[in-house]
This record gives structure tokens, C-alpha cells and sequence, in this order.
């Protein structure tokens, strides 16, 4: 080998593990810490340690005038982001971030020399929240609903300003070519879940097509990993709301990890020690469960 290969060649080692290498695969979690870390900031840092997360988007990252997940993130030598929009939440990641989205609801993370990723991370808004108004409690001062076309109109009409808005985001962000995901707080369910399979089961009161979730599906090209890699929404419902008792209660999935351009490969959910959880947490700290998902490359 004659001197300037071996240089290429060493070179490409140490910054890639070889030069057509394809980096490890990619964890990418979405978390609500419930009012800045819920019961315990410890706690909550000890549930993303453990969780083996790469990337995470956090909800409800304040507590008074602090940002937990910043604090988080520092003392796990991650990288933080911040949004400036409403309901933005703050992303943090081992890996780093090297530019904004247009409209400030994501970042582009460099996960290694070749490979780069955009993240978007939303929390949409939390009131009326529709699966209360169907079931018959009272929530916020919301007026009860009675069919799956006051549900929709409801969730569009309270959700829709964000929902456009990161929508165009990701669509400017796509023309990148590479891979994108968006984490969140939806505030409201599966199309995928409140299916008549579903509602025939008596898993929900009737099929209801929610408008969120499908605007990101087919303006925006997302697709959902839990149930890419569980696409029976009977068999695994993967309820993510709530792992806190309540005398009055409706369970679903309303927290989310989208994606495109890459190959989701496993989906689990993170909570409190019950059969609900496949990562499980003494005294866990969220009124939310987690999702972490799994990914690699389509190299």
C-alpha cells in the first residue's frame, strides 16, 4: 500500500470505522416529563439513560423559570435544543446538532460523518382533548361530543394551526434526503388505533379517522413506527396514556415517534413496572409512558 492510501485508509478508520461503514443502530425516543420531570428530575434522567436513547423529543420540559431537559442533557454531555415556537419542547441527543428547520420545530443531528438526520419534536395542545368529550367526562370546560364527525372537527379546529405548521417544516426538511422524525404529545390518537376492528372489539366507542395523525401521514409523508412494527392496534394497543390511576380514565396511544427514510425495526414502550411496559421503572416519574423506537439504515 503506498503512502497516501494507508492515510486515506487510516483516516476513514478513525472518523467512520470504515469508509462505506453504516453507522449503529438509531434509538429515538419521544417523552413527556410531565411538568419539567414530574415527580423527580433524577428519575426522569434515570428513565432516558436507561431507556438507551439516541435522540429524544421532550414535552413539557419547564419547570418554573428552569428547562430540565437542558439540565438533562448537560449532565448526560448530550447537545439540547430548545424551540422558540409554542409547543416545540426541547430535543436532546447524544450526537450533534449542526442546523435549525425554517420555522425552528426541528434539527439537523450528525450522527457520524456520512449520516445525518432531521428531528422535529411537537406538543400539541392539550384542551378539549376529544376521548374525554366522547367518553362523558368533563374536561376543561369542553362541550361533550356524540359522533366521530364532532370529534374530528373538534381535534381539527384545536390542533390544526400546529399541525400545518410543522408539517410544512418537515416538507422543506425532506428535500434533504435523508431521514426524518417527529416526536410528540399529540393530544389525541391513532387514525391507525380507533379503527372499526377496534371499535367492534370494544376497544373504543367507534371508528374515528383523527385528523392530526393523518395530516402527518399524507401531507408530510410520516409514518408511525409502533405500528409499523406492530400494525395490530388489538393485539398491541401500546397505551402511552396514562400510567397514573384514576377513578374516571380513557387509555390510548396519543405519544408518538413518526418517521421517514429509514427502516424502524423495534418499538417498545417505557414506564412504570406493569405489563404495560416493556421498559419498566420503579417509582416512574411521568404521567406519560414513553415510546422508544429502533432503527437502521436502509444501507
Amino acid at each position: 500500500m503506498n503512502p497516501k492510501s494507508f492515510f486515506i485508509a487510516i483516516t476513514c478508520a478513525a472518523v467512520l470505522d470504515g469508509c462505506n461503514s453504516v453507522p449503529p443502530e438509531l434509538h429515538v425516543m419521544s417523552f413527556n416529563i410531565w411538568g419539567g420531570g414530574g415527580t423527580s428530575v433524577a428519575l426522569t434522567a434515570s428513565v432516558i439513560s436507561g431507556s438507551g436513547a439516541d435522540i429524544v423529543g421532550i414535552q413539557e420540559p419547564n419547570r418554573g423559570n428552569s428547562n430540565s431537559a437542558e439540565y438533562i442533557a448537560d449532565s448526560l454531555g448530550w447537545y439540547s435544543y430548545s424551540g422558540k415556537n409554542s409547543g416545540c419542547g426541547t430535543i436532546i441527543s447524544r450526537y450533534a446538532v449542526t442546523d435549525t428547520s425554517k420555522l425552528g420545530y426541528g434539527v439537523k443531528i450528525r450522527v457520524d460523518a456520512r449520516h445525518s438526520v432531521w428531528m422535529f419534536n411537537i406538543h400539541l395542545y392539550y384542551c378539549p382533548y376529544e376521548p374525554y368529550q366522547l367518553g362523558g367526562i368533563e374536561y376543561c370546560g369542553a362541550p361533550l361530543l356524540a359522533t366521530a364527525e364532532e370529534a374530528i372537527a373538534s381535534a381539527w379546529t384545536t390542533r390544526s394551526p400546529q399541525v400545518t405548521a410543522v408539517v410544512e417544516d418537515i416538507q422543506q426538511a425532506r428535500q434533504d434526503e435523508i431521514p426524518v422524525f417527529l416526536t410528540g404529545d399529540f393530544n389525541e390518537p391513532s387514525f391507525l388505533d380507533w379503527t372499526e376492528r377496534a371499535a367492534t372489539a370494544g376497544m373504543h366507542r367507534m371508528t374515528v379517522m383523527w385528523p392530526s395523525t393523518k395530516a402527518f401521514t399524507e401531507q408530510a409523508g410520516m409514518a408511525d413506527s409502533y405500528r409499523a412494527v406492530f400494525p395490530n392496534e388489538i393485539e398491541n394497543p401500546g397505551y402511552t396514556w396514562t400510567p397514573r390511576p384514576a377513578t374516571k380514565e380513557i387509555h390510548d396511544r396519543i405519544d408518538f415517534v413518526l418517521y421517514s427514510g429509514i427502516l424502524p425495526i423495534a418499538a417498545k414502550i417505557a414506564g412504570e413496572n406493569s405489563t404495560l411496559s416493556d421498559i419498566r421503572f420503579e417509582n416512574y416519574p411521568s404521567d406519560h409512558r414513553a415510546v422508544v423506537s429502533t432503527f437502521k439504515w436502509h444501507e
